[in-house]
């Protein structure tokens, strides 16, 4: 399968620099998850849809991870 790495023909600099974004994006939008439980904890709300949903996607990207190790 292609990945849009292939697609857009990176050589092994251009994918290693992607992987990293992708790692430092993945790291934002934790901390902003993050920040926004603290927010509705400081403002007198218990955010359980938020929380609940952190095992949620632990346990999605398990599953993709097992999946496409099987795959190869």
């Amino acid at each position: 399968m292609k990945s849009e790495m292939d697609a857009l023909g990176m050589d092994e600099r251009q994918r290693t620099n992607w992987l990293l974004a992708n790692r430092a994006t993945l790291i934002l939008v934790g901390l902003v998850w993050i920040g926004m439980i603290i927010s509705d904890f400081v403002q007198g709300r218990t955010p359980w849809f938020l929380i609940l949903m952190v095992p949620v996607f632990a346990l999605a990207r398990y599953a993709f991870y097992v999946g496409y190790a099987k795959k190869s």
